[in-house]
């Protein structure tokens, strides 16, 4: 990679998770439950990757606490989306947020998450607490400058997740339309009125 910072590009985003991609970087924040029609959007990403990056790319993924523990039908996607991409991955990190419990039960989301680049990948895959972590990490795995790209990816990630607090809008609603009647010829000008009744009495 070369040349200026490219911005993020949003290609999915649903209830549980957004994704997008950044010059040779996907990244992926969960925050619900993960779909497989989530996992399946990650095949976007890797064409686009592919596009720009054909010697390969990496993947930093946050699984914010709010993330659910993945359906079978989840993670069997997962491991078939893992067979196509694997050959493309140069590195993945995962970033667990949360303490306790929770950060040992959500490891079923991260198995899910690292299927996409199955156990016997020879590429490397590491898991993170802390965001700043798993982004200085992955920068230096695909062989970039972190000045370059910290800052902008920790951004991205934060993009990602400001996504949560609104729904994406629906593509079945029709679009707006004004609700303001139309002015018609039929209206006469005041100017114009017809004198009233009374005045025709007498």
């Amino acid at each position: 990679m070369s040349g200026a910072t490219g911005k993020l590009v949003l290609h999915h985003r649903s209830a549980g998770a957004a994704m997008g991609t950044l010059d040779a970087f996907f990244v992926m924040r969960c925050f619900g439950a993960v779909s497989p029609q989530d996992i399946q959007a990650t095949l976007k990403c890797a064409e686009v990757l592919r596009a720009y990056r054909p010697q390969g790319s990496a993947s930093i993924v946050v699984v914010d606490p709010t993330s659910t523990f993945p359906s079978e039908e989840t993670r069997r996607v997962a491991h078939k989306i893992s067979r196509e991409t694997n050959a493309q991955t140069l590195g993945l990190a995962v970033v667990i947020q949360g303490d306790g419990f929770w950060a040992s039960a959500i490891r079923g989301v991260v198995m899910t998450l690292t299927a996409l680049s199955p156990t016997n990948a020879a590429h490397p895959r590491k898991v993170f607490r802390h965001e700043e972590d798993g982004v200085h990490w992955i920068i230096e795995t695909i062989g970039e400058s972190s000045p370059k790209y910290r800052s902008v990816l920790l951004a991205a990630l934060t993009q990602l997740k400001s996504t949560a607090t609104s729904p994406p809008p629906s593509s079945n609603l029709p679009p707006p339309t004004s609700t303001a009647p139309r002015a018609t010829s039929k209206v006469p000008p005041p100017s114009k009125v017809p004198p009233s009744s009374k005045r025709k009495v007498g």
